[in-house]
């Protein structure tokens, strides 16, 4: 007959273990006033390889996240300096942090106190004591989520970098276009033997020459940004609309 035992070890691994996908550089920000309850989380994270890091109050975890960017935050609620709603509330109205996933685990077990974690900001809520699998589950799922969101943002900004690009060169090729006219429609009544009118046809085409350059600078740095908006000197075209990057070729030819 099978024992205990062995029927624990013949238990599945489950959907948890599926769900779960550690990156080697996935950072946690674990915050609780209680050393025992800090060390039993970082435990049981660092084992299956996540990188972790501790706070002992909402303050410190705050300053801890604007510094480093953790990937998804386990706080308590009933903490000193700042308390885990209020935590939450600061993350959410922070640009820098807001998306941040936000798991909250506390003793309380009123519903209202789950609502009122909800309402704050918080994605996920668990009550003391918790199962280890389970918490592992819901962080693998709030990470699974996290990556997803950070895809659909990426894809969303990518799509508008193109649209504007697309755009821009639509208003660049206007400009070129009436770079050259002036020196198109001179060249036509051009006579060789008039002077006047060969020395017309000659400063039109420094004219011309001279808005071309400018505008294909101008398309360079676009370009630059195109490729890594960090890069984009003078003109931060990752700021600009189109209108304004019209309005910067009209300055740039003059």
């Amino acid at each position: 007959m099978m024992n205990e035992q062995d029927k624990t070890s013949k238990i599945p691994a489950g959907p948890f273990q599926n769900l779960e996908t550690i990156s080697e550089d996935t950072r946690l920000l674990m915050i609780d006033d209680d050393e025992d309850t800090l060390s039993i989380l970082k435990m049981i994270f660092t084992k299956v390889g996540y990188q972790v890091d501790t706070a002992r109050d909402g303050q410190e975890g705050l300053d801890l996240l604007r510094e480093r960017r953790h990937d998804l935050v386990i706080s308590d609620i009933m903490m000193p300096v700042i308390n885990g709603y209020k935590f939450c509330e600061i993350v959410r109205n922070d640009p820098e942090i807001k998306f941040t996933p936000i798991l909250l685990i506390t003793a309380k077990k009123d519903l209202f106190d789950k609502v009122a974690g909800l309402n704050v900001g918080a994605d996920d809520y668990m009550t003391k004591p918790y199962n280890v699998a389970e918490l592992r589950a819901r962080v693998a799922s709030l990470l699974k989520m996290k990556r997803l969101r950070d895809d659909l943002i990426a894809r969303e900004k990518e799509i508008e970098r193109v649209k504007i690009l697309e755009e821009t060169l639509i208003a660049i090729s206007h400009y070129v276009n009436n770079a050259i006219a002036p020196m198109a429609g001179r060249a036509q009544i051009c006579k060789i033997n008039d002077t006047e009118q060969v020395q017309k046809l000659i400063d039109d085409c420094k004219t011309g020459c001279n808005k071309v350059t400018k505008t294909i600078n101008l398309l360079a740095k676009l370009v630059e940004w195109m490729k890594d908006p960090s890069r984009a000197g003078t003109v931060d075209f990752s700021r600009m609309t189109v209108t304004e990057m019209i309005a910067q070729l009209n300055d740039s030819n003059g």
